[in-house]
């Protein structure tokens, strides 16, 4: 007989991690009951949201967002410590959040973020939901750290970007992981539901080469030849992308839930939230197919096996 608890772990990876929305319909949809979240980053917004039963108003605000709607909330603050202030849109996922702490959600629910100068995990299970998720996707150098207490917090990817170690877990339910940090594959099939407005787009590639400059400008004097030029959010990016493929590997090779869901890094960059409804669907489908391979026993090939070589 199918189990209809699910312990539910959701990944980091930025405007990826809408996917999630998509994974919490799917297992809806199939008659699952969720009794347990445990998220990191975008994993943590989404999962605290659907916590704090606010999923629908958050659906509708990230899914009516277009590029100039994505400017808009970034109050850049270029400095040593981040590019982005979070002032805007944290001021924005409140309205789905509140003033309530993480003890007080109907659904047990857990938050990772790192501490960046004591260099442990830390995991939120009580205490403010805002500040929790605050802390768990301020992803370093992009968004500024929360100071709490006595630490400087930072994206919990850093650490544990699929904590499914880190859900609670309640007898003969089912273990079922999100993870958008997959290996890249090289043809990824899109739909066409984002904006192409041309001065959406031109604003946009404005803003992120305003930043790159800056960034430039504080990195290094050296020359680099022209072709190797890359900006700010491609060498932050990039390298995020490799540690949370690496730790989640390794994550995997402990403990194997009995549904993972693998999408890989290049459905969408950090910073593309306007995609939300392509990123929803997507995370909708491949969450059925993973639950029709575990209701027919069959052994789907969602373990991460690729490697990169240099």
């Amino acid at each position: 007989m199918d189990k209809k608890n699910v312990a539910l772990a959701l990944s980091s990876g930025g405007a990826r991690g809408l996917a999630h929305i998509g994974a919490i319909d799917a297992l809806l949809k199939h008659g699952y009951n969720i009794t347990s979240i445990a998220g990191t980053s975008m994993g943590s917004i989404v999962g605290g949201i659907y916590s704090n039963g606010q999923m629908q108003g958050f659906r509708e605000f990230m899914t009516g967002l277009n590029k100039m709607d994505v400017l808009m909330l970034m109050d850049i603050a270029v400095s040593k410590k981040g590019i982005i202030k979070g002032e805007k849109v944290f001021g924005e996922i409140s309205q789905f959040v509140g003033n309530g702490n993480i003890e007080e959600l109907p659904i047990p629910f857990t938050a990772i973020a790192a501490d960046l100068f004591n260099h442990r995990e830390v995991i939120f299970r009580h205490g403010n939901l805002l500040t929790a998720l605050r802390a768990s996707s301020s992803v370093p150098t992009v968004l500024l750290p929360v100071h709490f207490e006595k630490s400087f917090l930072v994206d919990g990817g850093v650490v544990n970007p699929l904590p499914i170690n880190r859900v609670k877990r309640h007898k003969n339910d089912l273990l079922v992981a999100i993870n958008v940090n997959a290996p890249r594959k090289k043809t990824i099939n899109r739909t066409t539901s984002q904006n192409k407005n041309p001065q959406e787009k031109k604003a946009y590639k404005k803003l992120l080469d305003f930043v790159n400059q800056k960034w430039a400008k504080t990195s290094s004097e050296n020359e680099t030849p022209k072709e190797m030029n890359h900006g700010f959010f491609d060498m932050v990016s990039g390298s995020f992308e490799m540690m949370q493929h690496k730790l989640t590997e390794s994550v995997l090779m402990q403990q194997q839930p009995d549904i993972l869901v693998n999408l890989p890094m290049n459905l969408a960059d950090m910073l593309e939230f306007y995609k939300a409804a392509e990123l929803i669907e997507i995370g909708y489908e491949a969450t059925c197919k993973q639950i029709e391979n575990y209701r027919n026993n069959m052994s789907a090939s969602n373990g991460i096996v690729d490697e990169w070589y240099i």
